[in-house]
């Protein structure tokens, strides 16, 4: 009994390890890179960052959740056929739909957003093309959290952190690139572990897959992908908003902010990959003793994070920026409760995938997404800059109470 306590809290240990040493080495390369960037460079990289939300869903098309159901479900032989589907989907489906992206991005300047200040080349399309690079070392964390290979799941997240905090030091403090280093270090470092994992597993390539699995997964996903995108109104759509009122500096004080809260972000996805599998394991067994206490758990813990955060925010924004932003203090605060009411809701929108409900996921976020932009006006004349980041957190309220909503409707149809 023991051993097998000691085995689990280790494995948990590994995988909260696995985001928190990557996190602590760009927090410690914070304060340098602060002071080779200047209001304006924050507010390019945030602005062409807010579409980050909107294009990884359609450009991984939340592949990786069709595997974490299906993992379970069928055996090796099955897994395996199914993993190397999604790793070959992952590379050139995700690369059709990333020029697509880039294209449409575009055209949605040229239309609506001829005055912007922030030049769309070569800034956009560093964001956009960064991202079909993070799908196979995606696709490589979930087969490590679902096999429970927490020593393997610790060291491709931390080398992949490790080789980001040194693109940083490369491109924006030691070069002094500023925006344009800050969007090119992702990208560099993506492609570096793209080219690893893409050599490791080359065998995979050679795996018979069938059109009809592919075509199940999209039917599985699409409702998933579709829904994420409305994701960005909850997660981005705030940058791209608060832009329209045209205060560059201001506006780059908010984006910092947004950024040191959103360190909270990593130390939440953190926990919540770490319980991830205990979820889907309980759901599947139907252990619903289990399933409480995982959540519980999960929940305690980011809200002890955030109130600690809350009540250092000006210390911890003092060192992390050398003393240059202070006035992102406000803006951080306010932006740290999302990192709960986003483990709240992720925890019921997790339960719904499982359960095996990815429509139900779609009409959460449409309703959340309407809710939500209406929303928005309104609180950002009357509070401005703060209005958004209260947004924030409130979207994901929003989107919680909607998805249980609509689950006790689901279960009531089926009685």
């Amino acid at each position: 009994m023991f051993r097998r306590l000691w085995t689990y809290f280790r494995s948990v240990g590994t995988y909260f390890a696995a985001s928190l040493v990557p996190m602590l080495l760009m927090v410690l390369a914070n304060p340098l890179i602060s002071m080779n960037m200047s209001p304006e460079d924050y507010a390019v990289t945030g602005y062409y960052n807010s579409f980050v939300a909107l294009f990884s869903p359609v450009i991984v098309f939340y592949m990786i959740n069709y595997y974490n159901k299906r993992y379970y479900e069928v055996g090796l032989e099955c897994r395996q056929r199914i993993r190397a589907m999604l790793f070959k989907a992952l590379i050139f489906f995700s690369a059709a739909v990333s020029v697509l992206c880039a294209f449409l991005l575009a055209g949605y300047i040229m239309l609506f957003r001829k005055d912007m200040e922030f030049p769309f080349f070569p800034y956009a399309l560093l964001m956009v093309f960064a991202i079909p690079l993070t799908g196979i070392y995606k696709l490589e964390q979930a087969e490590c959290r679902m096999s429970r290979n927490a020593d393997g799941y610790f060291r491709i997240t931390v080398a992949s952190g490790v080789i980001l905090v040194l693109a940083n030091m490369l491109f924006v403090v030691a070069a002094r690139w500023g925006a344009f280093g800050k969007l090119l270090a992702p990208l560099a470092t993506n492609f570096l572990v793209f080219v690893y994992l893409a050599f490791k597993y080359r065998a995979l390539f050679r795996v018979h897959t069938e059109w009809k699995e592919f075509v199940q997964m999209l039917k599985f996903c699409l409702p998933l992908a579709a829904g994420a995108m409305l994701g960005y109104f909850f997660n981005g759509f705030d940058r791209t908003y608060l832009e329209s009122i045209g205060d560059v500096t201001e506006y780059g004080y908010y984006v910092v902010g947004a950024q040191i809260a959103g360190y909270l972000t990593t130390l939440s996805t953190a926990v919540t990959s770490t319980f991830q599998p205990d979820i889907y394991e309980a759901i599947a067994k139907r252990n619903s003793g289990a399933l409480a206490r995982t959540c519980a758990v999960q929940i305690g813990l980011i809200a002890a994070v955030v109130l600690f955060f809350i009540l250092f925010c000006p210390l911890i924004v003092t060192l992390l920026t050398a003393g240059r932003y202070v006035d992102a203090v406000p803006y951080a605060r306010i932006i740290s409760v999302s990192t709960l009411t986003s483990s709240v809701y992720f925890i019921v929108n997790n339960y719904t995938i499982a359960k095996g409900y990815p429509r139900l996921y779609l009409y959460t976020t449409v309703l959340g997404s309407v809710m939500t932009v209406l929303a928005y006006p309104p609180v950002i004349d009357i509070y401005g800059y703060s209005g958004g980041a209260y947004m924030v957190g409130m979207s994901f309220v929003f989107l919680a109470a909607t998805n249980l909503i609509l689950l006790c409707v689901m279960r009531l149809r089926k009685k």
